[in-house]
């Protein structure tokens, strides 16, 4: 969002295009207030500029241009007048309105967000150049409050239940299947063909959906198949009517209504492997079910640590841009908002543009201010980026991936993500010191 880098540079050829006397002598800046950070310039070029500019453009053209009867660079200027008049208005015009906007946003000391939208473009030669450039300005934010929070930290307990859940969860996952010659119940997994019987929307292209395999009472079944196939025996057919739900995975069937004639060609028993110690050998680097389990107790204390610190670091974010809020530009919110809408469209679903627009604007503009904040704090209190951040960024990258820290230097510099990067550390860096410089109430529910 901030680009602090380009401006500057911006700035520097600006500088040096001023030095080297091509800046715009007499240029006139008149510059008014809009909406929130819109600003309007009037600006000005004297026609003796006007005057110069054509002159040089018509220069480069003659220079340039192919008449017959004449070499390179020596046909009359009338005739290069006649022949390329619209050619050269074109180009100078662009040209002239290049250089005295980029001249008027530093006289006037202003950085826009965008390119400028530029109106009322009065143009003729031997007259002065008038337009109008339309932009939005990065806010002026001042730092009313960033530290010094009183902020509750919820860390969830971990309980044996938990414990017991995860490794009931390992046993599922290692679960063997055995074929069984009896009807389907409640944990069995089922191979079924589909074949469509109606197809309300005519979405789904295939007539036969083959060797589905379901496993009843697993989390994410729809409801129509979960209650209908248990009780089927092998070879047994059944209609099943499926109301796909307007959120369903599959964006192509969601909202649909399809009736199938259901096909069981396979019944499998669920066996679940008991708990010991060689299981635990199996699945992990433990040797007993003991050490398992405290290891998965300590992990689980991570887990949760985690979870608060992310809702610690989100509650910090709310404080302080409910402390420090200021008007968001609007093109920075309608591009977020664009984009949320495009993201609705793209998974094909309904989309109601109204409706996302309002519903996601206090998110866009929190986002969008918050952005603006920890730049801001981080000049004040001088927190920085440095090669170390970036080591340590790279060296968590690759633990997280498994990956030799020479490889993930290589993505990295193949993705050119350096300054993504650098703003997630910055971010991070300003998070903790705000946290460190707060009042951190821990407790554990």
């Amino acid at each position: 969002m901030m680009k602090d880098a380009d401006d500057k540079k911006k700035n520097d050829v600006t500088d040096k295009e001023r030095e080297s006397g091509d800046a715009i002598k007499d240029l006139k800046v008149d510059i008014s207030k809009g909406q929130s950070w819109t600003r309007f310039l009037n600006i000005e070029v004297p026609s003796d500029k006007v005057d110069e500019k054509f002159k040089e453009v018509y220069g480069d053209f003659r220079r340039k241009a192919n008449i017959p009867g004449f070499r390179a660079g020596k046909a009359p200027m009338n005739l290069i007048e006649k022949k390329f008049e619209a050619d050269v208005k074109v180009e100078v015009l662009e040209s002239l309105v290049e250089e005295a906007y980029r001249q008027a946003i530093m006289m006037e000391k202003i950085w826009p967000l965008a390119d400028p939208k530029v109106t009322g473009i009065d143009f003729e030669k031997n007259r002065p150049l008038k337009f109008k450039a339309e932009i939005e300005i990065r806010p002026e934010v001042k730092l009313k409050k960033h530290k010094g929070f009183r902020v509750e930290k919820t860390v969830r307990k971990v309980t044996e239940k938990d414990m017991d859940d995860s490794i009931e969860y390992m046993r599922e996952k290692m679960a063997e299947f055995e074929t069984v010659e009896r009807p389907a119940i409640n944990g069995d997994q089922v191979k079924i063909d589909l074949l469509k019987k109606f197809d309300k929307l005519e979405r789904l292209k295939e007539d036969k959906l083959e060797d589905v395999e379901i496993v009843l009472g697993s989390e994410g079944i729809l409801k129509e198949f979960q209650e209908g196939l248990p009780g089927m025996g092998i070879g047994e057919m059944k209609d099943i009517t499926v109301k796909y739900p307007g959120d369903y995975y599959d964006k192509n069937l969601a909202g649909d209504e399809i009736t199938y004639t259901a096909v069981v060609k396979e019944v499998k028993k669920r066996n679940l492997p008991e708990v010991n110690d060689e299981l635990v050998s199996k699945v992990s680097s433990y040797k007993t079910v003991d050490e398992f389990r405290e290891s998965l107790r300590e992990n689980l204390k991570k887990q949760a640590e985690n979870e608060a610190t992310r809702t610690l670091r989100g509650e910090i974010i709310r404080r302080v841009v409910e402390a420090n809020s200021f008007d968001v530009p609007i093109s920075l919110i309608d591009k977020y908002l664009n984009s949320v809408v495009e993201d609705y469209k793209s998974s094909g679903e309904t989309v109601d543009e109204s409706s996302i627009r309002n519903q996601y604007r206090p998110v866009g503009e929190n986002m969008i201010r918050w952005n603006f904040l920890y730049y801001e704090i981080a000049k004040t209190e001088n927190i920085t980026v440095t090669t170390e951040d970036r080591a340590k960024w790279v060296h968590d990258f690759a633990i997280t991936h498994s990956l030799t820290q020479e490889k993930a230097r290589e993505i990295l510099g193949r993705s050119k993500r350096q300054n993504e990067i650098d703003d997630s550390i910055l971010e991070g860096k300003v998070l903790e010191h705000i946290i460190d410089n707060s009042e951190i109430i821990r407790t554990e529910k």
